[in-house]
C-alpha cells in the first residue's frame, strides 16, 4: 500500500466504516471483505492494513486504476455497472460494505443486488450500509422517476443528471431485513453540511446501518 502522500483520490476511510470495523471487532480477526462502489480503495485500505482479503467492485475504470495504484496487487478490483446486477463473484465473504452505492440504484436494482449477495455471504458475516434519507438536501431537486427516486438537477453537488433514490429509516432497514435477513442491527443517523463546488450545501442526511446475516 502506498504512503499517504502517494495516495490518489480520497485518502481516508469513511469515519463510520472505521467505527463499524473496530466496534464489531473486525480488527481482531481476518477474512474476506467485499465493497460495492469501492472507488479508489480508501475504505478497503483499512481492511488491508489488518490483513483482510479485499475485493472491490466499481463502474469507474479510472477509480479502479487509482485503487490498484493505492493498494497494490493484493486486492481484487472488478469493473461492473451494478445497476445491471452483480458481476461474477466467488464467496463466501465475511464482511460486506456498501458505503455509497444504494442511492444510485432504483429500488428494484437495489433489491436485485442485495438479493444476489445473500448466498455469497458467510454465516454471521458483517454488513455495513450507508445511504441517503428522504430529508436530504437533494430530495425532490429533479424529475421524479419512481417514488422517492429523482433524476437530480443539482450541479452544486456534482450530481446533475444522476439518479438518486432516498430512503426512510424504516424503509432501508426493512429492505436489508428482506433481502439479507439482517440481525443484530445498529442504526445511526448522520446529518452534516458540506462544501461543494465552492458553496455550502446544507442538510446532507444519511443513515448508517450495520449488522450480521444469520
Amino acid at each position: 500500500m502506498r504512503s499517504l502522500r502517494e495516495i490518489r483520490g480520497l485518502k481516508y476511510p469513511d469515519e463510520f466504516v472505521v467505527r463499524h470495523f473496530f466496534k464489531r471487532g473486525l480488527g481482531e480477526r481476518t477474512g474476506r471483505v467485499l465493497e460495492l462502489g469501492s472507488g479508489t480503495g480508501n475504505n478497503l485500505s483499512l481492511y488491508q492494513t489488518w490483513d483482510w482479503t479485499c475485493v472491490g467492485v466499481d463502474y469507474d475504470a479510472g477509480a479502479l486504476a487509482d485503487a490498484r495504484h493505492n493498494l497494490g496487487e493484493g486486492p481484487e478490483f472488478i469493473q461492473a455497472d451494478l445497476s445491471k446486477g452483480l458481476p461474477p463473484l466467488t464467496g463466501p465473504f465475511d464482511a460486506l460494505i456498501i458505503p455509497n452505492l444504494l442511492c444510485y440504484l432504483t429500488l428494484n436494482q437495489a433489491k436485485a443486488v442485495l438479493g444476489g449477495l445473500k448466498p455469497l455471504l458467510a454465516a454471521g458475516a458483517e454488513v455495513f450500509v450507508r445511504t441517503r434519507l428522504v430529508d436530504d438536501y437533494r430530495y425532490g431537486r429533479g424529475v421524479e422517476e419512481e417514488p422517492d427516486g429523482f433524476r437530480l438537477a443539482t450541479p452544486e453537488t456534482g450530481e446533475a443528471g444522476l439518479f438518486n433514490r432516498f430512503y426512510t429509516q424504516h424503509g432501508l432497514v426493512d429492505l436489508l431485513v428482506e433481502t439479507l435477513g439482517l440481525t443484530d442491527r445498529n442504526e445511526l443517523a448522520v446529518r452534516f453540511d458540506n462544501l461543494q463546488a465552492g458553496r455550502r450545501v446544507p442538510g446532507n442526511s444519511d443513515l448508517v446501518v450495520w449488522g450480521r446475516v444469520p
